[in-house]
C-alpha cells in the first residue's frame, strides 16, 4: 500500500440490523464525504449476539447491505478486523494513512496511546456525543474512557462535533487545548416542503426509537395513556415485546399501533405524523447532542414533542416544538399553527444544511 494513499477509518461495521442507529447513519454520511478517496476500515465487523440470535437474517443482511450503493465501500476488501490485525500491521496502516478518522471515543481505544501520541496531527476524532458524561448518566463504568479522553483530547489536532454547543462544552472542559474544532451536523439532506399531511380530525403522534434510559419511555407512555382518546398514536421500534408489556400496564395496548419497519420504509410512517416524541432531560448530554431523531422528524414535517427544549443547537436555530406538559393539558396547536411550526422547522433545516456544507468543506481540507 502506498504512503498517504488512503484514509484510515476506525468504526463499527454497518448492517441492516443496526442501520437505524444514529452512529451508523453518521458513519455512512461521513463515508460519503470521503467518496472520492480510498478508504480502509478497521472494524469490529459484527455482533456475535446478532449472529447467534438471527443467523439467517444476519448473513442475508450483510449480503444485501454490501450490494447497496451507499455501502459498497465496505465490500471492496478494505475492511480489516480489529482482532485479526497485529500491532505491527496497525502501526503500518497508521503510518501510511493520509488521515486517521476515528468514530467516537469508543473506537479511539482501538489505538494504543503510543500511536495516538505519534499520529496526533493526522488523527480526527468524531465526537458524536459526550461519552464520559453519557456513561456516568447511565451509571456505567466511565473511568476508562475518562482517562482516554483526558489523554487524547488535549493533544489530538482535529475534533469533529455534531453541534456548536458541543464545541463550547469541550472548549470549557479542555481550555488548554489548541486543536481545530469542526461543526458538522451530518445527515442526508432532504426537502419536504410539499408533504401532504393527513387531514383526519385526529392529530397523529409518533415515536420512533428504542428503550434507552435517555428516551424516558415511562414518561412517554404515561403521557399517551392520558391523551390517547384524542389522538392516533404509532410507535416504531424493534422492541415490540417491551412496548406491548408497558402499554398493557397502562391498559392502552389495543389503542396504540406498535410495529417494526425497515429503515427503507420508515418514510411511509413519518409522512402520516404531525408530532413526534423526543423526551430528553435537561442535562449536558442532551444540551450538546444532535439527535438523528430530531433531524428526521423535522425533515418529514413532524413537530417534536419535548420535555424541555434545550436539545443541541435547535433552540439557538429557532426550532418549533410542543411541550409535553402542554400536550397533557390540552394546549394543542390548531392545524394552521401546526403548518406554521412545520414550515418554520424546514427553515431550521435549511440553516443546518448550510452549517453542514461548510463543515464538509473544512473536513475535506484535512484530507487534501
Amino acid at each position: 500500500m502506498k504512503k498517504n494513499d488512503y484514509i484510515l477509518i476506525i468504526a463499527k461495521m454497518p448492517t441492516i440490523l443496526n442501520e437505524k442507529d444514529g452512529m451508523i447513519q453518521r458513519e455512512l454520511a461521513i463515508d460519503s464525504v470521503f467518496e472520492n478517496y480510498k478508504r480502509i476500515y478497521i472494524s469490529d465487523v459484527f455482533s456475535f449476539n446478532s449472529l447467534i440470535k438471527y443467523p439467517k437474517k444476519f448473513f442475508k443482511s450483510m449480503f444485501d447491505f454490501f450490494k447497496r450503493k451507499d455501502t459498497k465501500c465496505f465490500a471492496n476488501n478494505n475492511v480489516k478486523l480489529y482482532n485479526s490485525i497485529s500491532l505491527c500491521i496497525l502501526r503500518k496502516l497508521c503510518k501510511n494513512a493520509k488521515l486517521i478518522y476515528v468514530h467516537s471515543l469508543y473506537y479511539l481505544e482501538k489505538l494504543p496511546c503510543e500511536l495516538i501520541q505519534k499520529y496526533k496531527d493526522k488523527i480526527v476524532i468524531d465526537i458524536h456525543g459526550c461519552v464520559v458524561e453519557e456513561l456516568e448518566y447511565m451509571n456505567c463504568d466511565f473511568e476508562k474512557y475518562s482517562k482516554l479522553e483526558n489523554f487524547a483530547f488535549p493533544i489530538v489536532k482535529n475534533l469533529i462535533s455534531v453541534s456548536q454547543n458541543m464545541i463550547e462544552f469541550y472548549k470549557n472542559k479542555y481550555p488548554q487545548t489548541t486543536e481545530k474544532y469542526i461543526n458538522l451536523p451530518i445527515f442526508i439532506a432532504k426537502t419536504f416542503d410539499d408533504i401532504n399531511k393527513n387531514n383526519n380530525d385526529k392529530i397523529h403522534l409518533i415515536y420512533s426509537g428504542g428503550i434507552q434510559k435517555w428516551q424516558n419511555i415511562d414518561i412517554m407512555v404515561k403521557t399517551i395513556s392520558k391523551i390517547i382518546n384524542n389522538f392516533d398514536v404509532t410507535i416504531l421500534t424493534s422492541n415490540i415485546e417491551y412496548f406491548s408489556d408497558i402499554l398493557a400496564k397502562y391498559d392502552i395496548k389495543d389503542k396504540v399501533k406498535v410495529k417494526s419497519v425497515p429503515y427503507s420504509k420508515i418514510a411511509n410512517e413519518y409522512v402520516k405524523a404531525d408530532f413526534g416524541f423526543i423526551l430528553r432531560d435537561d442535562i449536558v448530554v442532551n444540551k450538546v447532542a444532535c439527535p438523528t431523531k430530531v433531524i428526521e422528524y423535522m425533515q418529514y414535517g413532524i413537530v417534536p414533542i419535548v420535555l424541555q427544549p434545550n436539545i443541541g443547537d435547535f433552540c439557538d436555530l429557532g426550532y418549533s416544538y410542543l411541550l409535553n406538559d402542554d400536550l397533557i393539558n390540552g394546549k394543542i396547536p390548531s392545524k394552521q399553527e401546526i403548518k406554521f411550526m412545520r414550515e418554520n422547522n424546514y427553515k431550521v433545516m435549511e440553516k443546518l444544511n448550510l452549517i453542514q456544507s461548510y463543515g464538509k468543506k473544512e473536513l475535506l481540507l484535512l484530507a487534501d
